[in-house]
């Protein structure tokens, strides 16, 4: 057998153009790999990019309006701890022990703020004439189902409510608006004992210089009265059905006013009451031979702490300041009744102040 000897030459030849397919082909696979790494690091730049900018575009926070609050009272309770009362407290003039020195600052304007219900002041006169028609009420239910009324603006939450209203000589005087004061009083209460609920019981203690209800014996209330000497007598609840309002209803409109201006008799008369009442509305336009005793034995007369809502009916001064007195005492509201507008607060305070008298 012939055998087919490569000359060296071509041994060599081939072995060189071996070498240059296999370095052309690790050139081809570097550059391969170069290209797949560049476009793997530019999707996972893009990717980057791409989440950074999502975090640019989208908002991940959201602003908060600052909100201004107020604290609210603690609701009204039956029982409620009342602090000891000065036994030598005398009225003062407003801003000195005044409740209502809290004032909320800020710097910076609000977006959002909750109203707060106290300080009104109104704009324009309420009704003050003779008929019977919108006048003070709020216009507010309680929303509890629990039982509520309003007298004077002024809103309480309970199932038993006391008027203690002042039915002396004075509240015969006219008004700068027309009618009389009487007649205004009148009109207000009317429209309270009508917004009562089914559920209460109510009762008024009409008082000048004795105290005395719409079952003293009349036609002269006034002289039949209690004169706060002795146990008062009793007076009694009524349920604040529809026929029971329109009968005490009748017999407030014809109920005339007389006499001077007494506070203990119908006060003590009123919280003597079984049950205690759990709303007390005390009206009076005049200054009371009794004021200053009224103020040394309230916690006497109100063992129960019960709080006690003034209205100080178009006389500035020292009578507005004893009620007000009153009121902060026992933990109630002060309102004031000032030229037919219906002033309640620190607007209401400063009618207080001794140089009105």
């Amino acid at each position: 057998m012939r055998k087919f000897v490569v000359p060296q030459e071509d041994v060599e030849e081939m072995r060189a153009s071996r070498a240059v397919a296999v370095e052309l082909a690790l050139q081809r696979e570097r550059r391969r790999q170069t290209i797949q790494s560049i476009a793997s690091a530019l999707l996972v730049v893009g990717l980057l990019a791409g989440i950074l900018a999502l975090i640019v575009v989208i908002p991940w926070r959201w602003d908060i309006s600052p909100i201004v609050t107020y604290e609210a009272p603690n609701p009204e309770r039956e029982e409620l701890d009342r602090p000891e009362i000065d036994q030598r407290a005398r009225p003062n003039p407003p801003g000195m022990k005044s409740s209502r020195a809290r004032v909320i600052a800020s710097k910076l304007p609000a977006e959002l703020a909750v109203p707060v219900p106290e300080d009104p002041i109104p704009e324009g006169p309420f009704g003050m004439s003779e008929e019977i028609g919108e006048g003070w009420g709020d216009g507010e239910g309680d929303g509890s189902g629990g039982g509520g009324a309003s007298f004077f603006g002024s809103r309480r939450k309970g199932k038993r409510v006391v008027y203690v209203v002042d039915f002396s000589n004075s509240m015969g005087s006219s008004t700068e608006r027309g009618g009389t004061r009487i007649a205004s009083l009148k009109k207000e209460l009317i429209r309270s004992i009508n917004d009562l609920s089914s559920g209460m019981q109510f009762a008024v203690i009409f008082f000048s210089s004795r105290s005395w209800t719409i079952d003293t014996e009349g036609p002269n209330h006034v002289d039949n009265g209690w004169n706060g000497l002795g146990d008062p007598p009793p007076a009694n609840w009524y349920p604040a059905t529809e026929h029971i309002k329109r009968k005490v209803i009748k017999q407030i409109s014809a109920m005339p006013a007389d006499g001077g201006t007494m506070w203990y008799p119908a006060l003590k008369q009123g919280f003597s009451m079984t049950p205690p009442p759990n709303i007390v509305y005390l009206l009076s336009d005049g200054e009371p031979r009794d004021g200053e005793n009224v103020l040394f034995d309230l916690k006497e007369i109100n063992p129960h702490g019960v709080p006690i809502d003034t209205i100080a009916f178009e006389l500035p001064g020292s009578p507005a300041a004893m009620l007000n007195e009153i009121s902060q005492n026992t933990g109630g509201k002060f309102s004031m009744v000032y030229k037919g507008k219906l002033l309640r607060g620190m607007a209401a305070e400063k009618y207080t102040s001794p140089q009105f008298d």
